[in-house]
């Protein structure tokens, strides 16, 4: 049966767990403004509650995790092969490309002025947090945790959108260097420098949840766009074994 772990210090009474859990079993205590799992022989284990946290403060143990292996390449193959159907992306035409880019420009960039506006300096939370969940994503990477090679299998995933070197110092801190961001034709579009403007500061922090999540360690962004407006490093902090 699925536990429930809780950091009191970590809540900040958002109650997004008590909204979102399909079998209601939070409440939020009044009196300490802190999620209670006062029904948690009803937790089906779905972990909601877990990916909405926006602290990380609560946990879902003793569950099986299941990861979307329909996202692999091989996997989809499969299926169009069974169902005898071309895959949807073979209707796709350039110009309806075109729209799709135009349509994620102009959301990203609401998506950065809402979260700079509403989170302050918590939108380096969101960023290495929705870096953490789309780890999930990407089931194929975590049959291996070794640093030099999840970058390198990160390298060839993202070669079509973000095509990156990358470089491991010998303190284990790692520098990137994006040859062709598609979010710096946003930004340059924008009034923020690169690298300081709130995507730049999102995608910095989702690279360093990503990583982290592989390779079962913390990073921290260390931003240096001294020589290059499109790089960036993060340090290891911690053990292995910290999460």
């Amino acid at each position: 049966m699925p536990t429930l772990e809780i950091e009191a210090r970590g809540c900040r009474a958002c109650s997004l767990c008590v909204d979102l859990c399909p079998t209601k079993v939070f409440d939020l205590e009044q009196s300490t403004q802190v999620a209670q799992a006062n029904r948690s022989a009803d937790c089906i284990g779905c972990c909601s509650c877990e990916y909405i946290c926006p602290s990380r403060c609560l946990c879902v143990m003793d569950t099986t995790r299941q990861l979307p292996f329909y996202h692999l390449d091989h996997t989809s193959d499969l299926v169009s092969k069974f169902l005898q159907r071309q895959p949807a992306q073979s209707l796709i035409t350039a110009q309806d490309v075109e729209w799709a880019l135009e349509d994620v420009r102009t959301r990203l960039r609401a998506l950065g002025d809402s979260v700079t506006e509403t989170m302050g300096r918590g939108i380096k939370v969101v960023g290495r947090t929705a870096g953490t969940l789309a780890a999930a994503h990407l089931p194929d990477l975590y049959e291996e945790t070794a640093l030099q090679t999840v970058l390198e299998q990160l390298q060839d995933r993202f070669r079509g959108s973000f095509p990156f070197q990358f470089e491991v110092e010998a303190d284990g801190s790692v520098r990137f260097a994006f040859s062709n961001c598609a979010i710096r034709s946003i930004v340059d579009a924008g009034e923020t420098a690169l690298g300081a403007d709130a995507l730049c500061v999102l995608f910095h922090e989702y690279w360093a949840g990503l990583i982290g999540e592989f390779c079962k360690r913390k990073f921290i962004v260390q931003a240096d766009h001294s020589d290059n407006p499109c790089s960036f490093s993060i340090r290891a902090n911690g053990s292995p074994s910290d999460r």
